[in-house]
């Protein structure tokens, strides 16, 4: 019993001890649009993340403010976990998933008519990554032009 609680507190000392550095998200590589009906939306974006820390992680299902064009399309949640590899910068795809319970639909089907609106995805949230028994969020505030695929 000792040993265990001596190794539960060794493991906690040291992974309290690493520096984590924040994940970065470089740039938008595409948004594309899967499917689209008045029940909600499921995409595809590709972010270029840049992990400065020596170790990998895995990033848990988290949730975004999604607008499109000034025009909130709600709260988007990652669909499956996404494993984020250890100092290296690489383009990752995320499955977002959200419904439209604050949205107008007549304001969906605005967005889909070409040239009326700027194309500027705007993403922020937290993405929530894990690592043994690390458990830390790093903040994403991204805007780029991108156009619906």
């Amino acid at each position: 019993m000792i040993r265990f609680v001596s190794g539960l507190f060794l493991l906690t000392f040291f992974t309290s001890c690493m520096n984590l550095k924040d994940l970065e998200v470089k740039e938008v590589k595409g948004f594309s649009l899967k499917k689209l009906d008045p029940s909600g939306m499921q995409s595809s974006l590709q972010l270029s993340i840049h992990n400065p820390n020596r170790f990998g992680f895995v990033i848990l299902p988290s949730t975004f403010d999604v607008k499109y064009s000034g025009m909130y399309l709600g709260k988007a949640k990652l669909v499956k976990k996404v494993r984020i590899k250890g100092n290296e910068e690489q383009t990752y795809s995320f499955e977002l998933k959200n419904d439209f319970k604050e949205v107008n639909f007549l304001d969906l089907l605005n967005l889909l008519q070409p040239g009326k609106f700027k194309n500027e995805i705007n993403i922020k949230g937290e993405l929530k990554a894990f690592k043994f028994l690390m458990r830390k969020k790093f903040p994403v505030d991204y805007k780029e032009k991108v156009s619906l695929n």
